[in-house]
């Protein structure tokens, strides 16, 4: 799953990440396009997406994919999620290599 783009728009695994020497770009460097993006690259990614949601109901993969590229409230919420996320596993990866 991707975690940043490299200079030329293509997805960075974790493990290029934080190996470094990908030209990948800083996962803080990116844009809210950048960001949205590789929510939606990392939704679609997944089999069996499927979130719950308090007044959205169930959310399937491919609506929540529209909805973090057409950036609605529902979508900036998720792709906010994502982004925790990808915080997350970069954190814990540079942790383990230290």
């Amino acid at each position: 799953m991707p975690v940043s783009f490299d200079a030329a728009g293509r997805p960075i695994s974790l493990r290029d990440y934080v190996e470094g020497g990908h030209n990948a770009l800083s996962f803080s460097d990116l844009n809210d396009d950048q960001r949205a993006e590789l929510a939606a690259k990392r939704i679609e990614m997944q089999l069996d997406y499927e979130m719950a949601t308090i007044g959205a109901g169930v959310v399937s993969k491919e609506r929540a994919v529209d909805e973090v590229r057409t950036k609605s409230k529902l979508g900036r919420r998720l792709a906010q999620i994502e982004t925790r996320v990808v915080m997350h596993l970069i954190d814990e990866a540079k942790k383990r290599r230290s």
